[in-house]
């Protein structure tokens, strides 16, 4: 009986966290999926009626970053070094596994890793694989690696880096190519 009241009450805590978001200052954030449906796009098809998309997530690799290097070659447009620097914080204190809920994500299929290596062995199939997104505390700035994988020795990484529109979109404003064996 106390092991299904326990259940119960972890079920609950977890639907309520896995709602809208709030930020330290109080801004509503996306839940990780409402984020992800807006910007998977940037390296998935949007054309393909579903990709596999590893459930578990990875770790983000905006821990350290070279400052002049952003803003000479991945940014589109300018970014207070403050706000680069909450991201990478944000993804330092961000180390806890995460697993993608898949009714709440648009055209992902959700795969362990085992089935991701059986897909990829077939090299008919492509896989995804994407960090947990890291919000700055007004909601303005987010931070995701978003990869690609297409065997053992072949795959994409980028890093980027997305600021909200007055509309309410995700626009891309900052990309680093992580890896590639394409």
């Amino acid at each position: 009986m106390l092991s299904r009241i326990f259940t119960i009450l972890l079920g609950l805590l977890l639907s309520i966290g896995a709602r809208s978001q709030q930020s330290a200052t109080g801004a509503a954030l996306p839940t990780p999926e409402e984020f992800l449906n807006a910007v998977y796009t940037t390296v998935v098809d949007s054309s393909v009626a579903n990709y596999y998309l590893v459930m578990g997530t990875d770790s983000c690799r905006f821990l350290k970053y070279d400052y002049d290097e952003w803003i000479k070659y991945h940014l589109k447009e300018p970014l207070a070094f403050p706000i680069l620097n909450e991201l990478s914080e944000k993804v330092f204190l961000s180390r806890y596994p995460y697993f993608w809920k898949q009714n709440q994500l648009k055209k992902a299929v959700c795969v362990t890793r085992r089935q991701a290596d059986s897909l990829l062995q077939d090299k008919k199939d492509i896989v995804f694989s994407f960090s947990l997104p890291q919000f700055t505390d007004d909601g303005q700035y987010a931070v995701i690696d978003l990869n690609l994988l297409c065997g053992p020795l072949c795959g994409q990484g980028l890093t980027c880096i997305y600021r909200l529109t007055t509309r309410g979109d995700w626009i891309l404003v900052g990309k680093n190519l992580n890896f590639s064996s394409l």
